[in-house]
């Protein structure tokens, strides 16, 4: 079974931005998940049979031809408290989910999710259940809140945004403009293969 990961990827000032948060929440917190992950927003994450992978990458390639280039914003601070998959309090930074932004995600889920295993287990409940049984992933559509995280922490919610107001000025624009496909293991994401469009 190998674990994929769709992402977008930040631009490079933008990325040292998150970076150097990541560093100054991880020298403030005791107990943390993600804040040695690379700074990206998830579109979509998924487990595949290992014998899939070529198909996915195919079907991959194939976004470079269907998308182009758009503008969203960062636009709030968000605190996703007792967050579902860590049970910390998951500091990151919410982008608006424009119409151009759900179009892209389900236009990927739609073309990916066939190759998806479906999981026995799962912890979630409701929409995020149903979901998660049918695309191996509880984050689509109107159950989607794209983001940038910083990390997963134990420190309180309001402490988190007290700290986190400081760091950036927003609303911040930003150009969505390309897509890695990952492999996760553990900690580790493994680019293999990234379009620009």
């Amino acid at each position: 079974m190998i674990k994929l990961g769709i992402f977008y990827s930040l631009d490079d000032s933008l990325k040292k931005d998150i970076e150097s948060f990541k560093l100054y929440f991880s020298s403030i917190c005791k107990t943390s998940r993600y804040l040695n992950h690379l700074p990206h927003s998830t579109i979509y994450v998924f487990n595949i049979e290992s014998n899939k992978i070529n198909d996915v990458i195919l079907e991959f390639e194939d976004f470079q031809k269907s998308f182009n280039q758009f503008y969203t914003n960062i636009y709030k601070w968000k605190v996703f408290t007792k967050d579902i998959i860590t049970g910390l309090n998951t500091l990151c930074l919410e982008i608006e989910l424009s119409r151009e932004l759900k179009a892209l995600q389900m236009r990927v889920v739609e073309s990916l999710f066939e190759y998806h295993l479906k999981s026995e287990n799962s912890n979630f409940e409701g929409d995020f259940k149903i979901l998660n049984d049918k695309y191996g992933y509880p984050f689509i559509g109107n159950q989607w809140i794209p983001h940038i995280t910083i990390g997963s922490m134990d420190i309180n919610p309001e402490k988190l945004l007290g700290y986190s107001r400081k760091l950036l000025d927003l609303p911040k624009e930003i150009t969505i403009n390309n897509l890695g496909l990952y492999k996760i293991e553990e900690d580790s994401h493994k680019l293999i293969k990234k379009i620009e469009f």
